[in-house]
């Protein structure tokens, strides 16, 4: 009887999701209150939603409940990016200058812009920005004086103190004197980049890498080498060592969670082997990991910095994703070559804002920032399923995006013959600003693919500005379409 009564709750459930009336994102009763919904027993609601779960349905969220994900029509669109990222990549053309594409699109910024979908940071309406102007009253207040000389060059000690406690939790422990603060994310793997090559290294990275990443490789003497890191589930340990070796690279740089522009996640069994790797053929690895917090599964995953026996990762992050972009407050957990750091971060700028990082210290101790990271979570989350949904009703059925499990972004791929900066520019011309896929590469490949952040709450503004993104695309598909002949490898 049992089996009956959570079928029949099941299938009611999957019969209003189908028909709208439970949206994407649609928190579902909780149990207590569907077992007096149906008249039934716990242990049957939660065989209902345990089935539910399976076709994926509902998702269940950590201490939050049972919510409408996407549902199993939308999700048999959706393909991953390991079935096709290898022949595209192949099939691009060069781009034809990526650096001005950059400088366009950041000038772009500035402009009368309606929706932007380029910045992957938070949105203030999902900031707590009156708690963090009392932080920085109360450090101002209390500091006073103490906040007009210059910090201490790798940053105030109290903020290093409470990142430790914060970032790589249970681990070896870092001392103190491994973190160094400096202004955001990028200048920490800048500082990491120039301490760690000289003229003529082989340098690592992955396929398509964040594009201020590639401009400051590109404006060293290096040689840049890509890798697929996206193929975590089934790494190859053999054919990893074998590029190294071959390539005889020094540096490996390595995005380990929820990479940008592709949202992909290195898995904890790639990670130990690509450090333990590493470790064996002396090679050192800057890990940027400044969306790591912003994880919408149960528990946090894991750093390659946690593996790391022989101080050979240095570990990048910031606050600019999950606080205050403008604080401009980033920082490295340094390795073997901490000291050379440290003498690179004074020489470059001595110190770092004391305002912003006193402001950070206090928000922190008073627990302020794990209720922060904990909401911010919940809203992207929320945002990433209700974009996802918009996505895959308006845009061209032959899309292929990967569902992702923390960050902002979504990584789309269309046709071969799909020319994303073309496209860019089109939705541009509405006023709708996105990222086409093509900067994203030292290579100029991955012309055929865009990026949309949903850093935004969802809203009629955003559903209509998707709407019209994916009008246009639908319109550009059939304009771009090619003959065969035009698909051959280059």
């Amino acid at each position: 009887m049992n089996n009956f009564k959570f079928e029949k709750i099941a299938q009611s459930i999957e019969e209003k999701i189908h028909r709208g009336i439970f949206e994407v994102g649609h928190k579902l009763p909780s149990v207590r209150a569907a077992c007096n919904e149906f008249a039934v027993s716990p242990s049957t609601v939660f065989k209902a939603y345990y089935e539910l779960e399976a076709k994926g349905l509902i998702e269940a969220r950590n201490k939050s409940g049972y919510y409408v994900s996407l549902s199993a029509t939308q999700l048999k669109k959706v393909k991953h990016l390991n079935e096709k990222v290898t022949s595209t990549k192949n099939s691009a053309t060069k781009a034809k200058n990526v650096d001005e594409m950059i400088e366009e699109m950041e000038r772009s910024k500035l402009g009368d812009i309606k929706v932007d979908f380029s910045s992957a940071t938070p949105s203030v309406e999902m900031l707590p920005i009156k708690k963090l102007y009392k932080s920085l009253q109360t450090s101002i207040l209390h500091e006073k004086y103490n906040l007009i000389p210059y910090e201490n060059p790798i940053g105030s000690i109290e903020l290093r103190k409470q990142i430790i406690l914060q970032t790589i939790r249970g681990s070896k422990v870092n001392p103190v004197d491994d973190v160094v603060i400096t202004a955001g994310c990028l200048e920490a793997i800048g500082i990491c980049i120039n301490i760690l090559t000289e003229n003529g290294d082989n340098i690592l990275i992955a396929d398509s890498s964040y594009y201020n990443i590639i401009s400051l490789l590109k404006n060293k003497n290096v040689n840049i080498h890509t890798y697929d890191f996206n193929q975590s589930l089934n790494f190859d340990s053999k054919a990893f060592e074998q590029v190294l070796i071959e390539k005889k690279i020094s540096l490996c740089l390595i995005t380990s969670n929820f990479h940008n522009p592709t949202g992909a996640t290195l898995d904890t069994s790639a990670k130990q082997k690509i450090v333990s790797i590493a470790t064996q053929n002396n090679i050192n690895i800057i890990e940027d990991d400044v969306y790591g917090d912003l994880y919408f599964e149960k528990n946090k995953p894991t750093t390659l910095k946690q593996f790391d026996t022989e101080g050979i990762v240095y570990y990048c992050s910031s606050f600019s994703k999950t606080l205050a972009p403008g604080f401009r407050i980033g920082y490295c957990i340094t390795g073997r070559k901490s000291q050379e750091f440290a003498k690179q971060k004074r020489l470059l700028s001595l110190s770092t804002n004391s305002i912003t990082q006193a402001a950070l210290v206090d928000f922190m101790k008073t627990g302020r920032f794990d209720l922060n990271l904990k909401n911010l979570r919940k809203q992207l989350h929320l945002n990433m399923l209700k974009y996802g949904n918009a996505i895959l009703n308006y845009f061209p059925s032959e899309i292929n995006i990967e569902i992702p499990k923390g960050g902002y972004v979504f990584w789309i791929e269309f046709s071969a013959s799909f020319d994303g900066y073309e496209f860019y520019r089109k939705v541009l011309k509405e006023k709708i600003l996105i990222t086409p896929g093509e900067i994203f590469s030292a290579n100029g490949y991955y012309k055929n693919f865009i990026r949309i952040s949903y850093s935004k709450p969802y809203n009629e503004k955003i559903d209509g500005a998707l709407k019209q993104i994916g009008n246009l695309a639908r319109k550009h598909v059939i304009t771009k379409k090619l003959p065969l002949a035009m698909y051959k490898k280059t």
